[in-house]
C-alpha cells in the first residue's frame, strides 16, 4: 500500500481545469421516516466519473451547498461526483454561524453524534448500493466537528478508500476546550451540563447542553489508529477551535504504532479555516489531497 506520505508531495502538482456543474439539490428520505437535504456537484464528464467524494456537516446548521461543497469541488479539482448530506432540519440556503444558538429547535433536538452516525451510514450505504460497481475510489472529507464523524464512519466500513480531514485531530471536545480555555472553566461548565443533559434551551459556547453532553468525551484517536486506508489531516497552527497539538497527537500515536498511512500538514499562522495573512491554505490542502488521490500517489489496500 502506498501511504498518505506521498500525498504531501502532491501539494503543488499542476491541476487540470475541469468543468464544474452547479450544485444540484435533493432530498434524502431515511428509512424511519425523516429526511435531510442533499447537494451534488460533478467535476468533469458525469458519466466518466469513477471517484465519489462524500461530506457531511460540521458544527452548526449551514446548508453545505451554499459554500462548502462548491469550495470542496473547486479545491480538489479532480473528476468526481461530490455529494453532501446536510444535517436534519437545515434550511435551504442557510449560511449558519458554526453554533447551535441560531439554529431551530428541531435542528438542536436532532443534532447529536448518534443521529449523525446513523444518518451518514445509511446515506453512504444506499448511495453505494445504487451503483454498486461504479466507484473505484470513495473518499470521505470531514471538516472540524465533521472530522471526528468521518473517521468514525470510515472505521465502521470497508468500502471507504481515503479519508481527508480539515481542522480536527485526535482529542475529545473536553481535551480541546481544556487546552484552549483552561481545565477549571471547562470542568465548571461540565458540572452544569451534566445536571441538564437533555436541555436544548440552556447554552454554553453557542450550543445546547444536549449537544455538549453527547459530544464532550469522544476522542477520535482510537478510530484513526484502527484505520489502514490513507488519511491526510490539515490544520492551522493558530487554530482557535481545535489545537494543532490534537492533530500532532494523531501522527505521534500512529508513528508509535508503526503505522505509515496517516499524513499531517500544519500551516504556519493559519486559523481553523486554514487561512493565514490573506493566503488560502485550504485551497492548497484540498488541491494536494485531490491530486494525490487522482494521480495514484495514494492508494488504499485492496483497491
Amino acid at each position: 500500500m502506498k501511504t498518505a506520505w506521498f500525498l504531501l508531495a502532491a501539494i503543488g502538482l499542476p491541476v487540470t481545469g475541469e468543468a464544474q456543474s452547479p450544485p444540484q439539490e435533493g432530498t434524502f428520505h431515511f428509512v424511519e421516516g425523516g429526511e435531510a437535504g442533499t447537494r451534488e456537484i460533478f467535476v468533469g464528464e458525469k458519466t466518466a466519473a469513477d471517484t465519489l467524494v462524500l461530506t457531511y456537516g460540521g458544527s452548526g446548521c449551514a446548508d453545505l451547498g451554499k459554500y462548502w461543497l462548491p469550495r470542496l469541488a473547486e479545491g480538489m479539482g479532480i473528476k468526481a461526483r461530490y455529494l453532501a448530506l446536510n444535517k436534519r432540519h437545515v434550511e435551504k440556503g442557510a449560511v449558519g454561524d458554526g453554533v447551535g444558538a441560531s439554529c431551530s429547535t428541531a435542528f438542536n433536538a436532532r443534532n447529536t453524534p448518534r443521529q449523525w452516525m446513523a444518518d451518514y451510514m445509511e446515506f453512504i450505504s444506499r448511495t453505494l448500493d445504487e451503483e454498486p460497481r461504479r466507484w473505484k475510489k470513495v473518499v470521505l472529507v470531514g471538516g472540524s466537528e465533521g472530522g471526528a464523524l468521518a473517521v468514525r464512519v470510515a472505521r465502521s466500513r470497508s468500502d471507504i478508500t481515503h479519508l481527508v480531514i480539515v481542522g480536527d485531530g485526535g482529542w475529545s471536545m473536553r481535551e480541546n476546550l481544556s487546552a484552549l480555555l483552561g481545565t477549571e472553566a471547562v470542568d465548571a461548565a461540565w458540572k452544569d451540563i451534566a445536571r441538564y443533559p437533555d436541555s436544548t434551551g440552556k447554552m454554553w459556547l453557542g450550543h445546547p447542553y444536549r449537544y455538549w453532553f453527547d459530544t464532550f468525551d469522544h476522542a477520535p484517536l482510537g478510530d484513526y489508529l484502527a484505520l489502514d486506508i490513507p488519511v491526510l489531516i490539515g490544520i492551522g497552527e493558530r487554530d482557535r477551535s481545535v489545537p494543532a497539538a490534537s492533530a500532532h497527537e494523531v501522527l505521534r500515536a500512529a508513528q508509535a504504532a508503526g503505522k505509515k498511512n496517516i499524513g499531517l500538514v500544519v500551516y504556519p499562522g493559519a486559523d481553523h479555516g486554514l487561512q493565514a495573512d490573506g493566503h488560502d491554505h485550504l485551497q492548497d490542502f484540498l488541491q494536494g489531497a485531490g491530486q494525490g488521490i487522482a494521480s495514484g500517489l495514494v492508494e488504499s489496500s485492496g483497491h
